[in-house]
């Protein structure tokens, strides 16, 4: 049975830093070996499919999907704090360790 990781897809765009959303996905699942999913609300999965292939955010990530389809057993790697939490290159290596 594979690893699932969710991300918040929330913590790709700013004020978050692109490059460390994929740093972590990457990490994740070269170095950690799970399928790494990005998650979003139904009504934003069309503006964030479009950044991910922007930004080049889908190397690692298997598959953007909506809140309600993520599955029980998933890993989460949520917002945490409510708005304004980020995932910057002065919190990447705590969040890595986490893992």
């Amino acid at each position: 049975m594979n690893r699932l990781l969710s991300i918040a897809a929330e913590l790709s765009a700013p004020p978050s830093s692109p490059s460390c959303f994929r740093d972590l996905s990457l990490y994740a699942s070269v170095f950690k070996r799970y399928e790494v999913v990005a998650v979003a609300p139904v009504a934003m999965l069309d503006p964030y499919h479009h950044w991910f292939r922007t930004y080049g955010l889908y190397d690692h990530i298997e598959d953007l999907i909506a809140e309600e389809d993520l599955p029980v057993s998933a890993t989460v790697i949520a917002v945490v704090g409510g708005e304004g939490a980020r995932l910057t290159a002065h919190n990447l290596g705590a969040v890595m360790a986490l893992l």
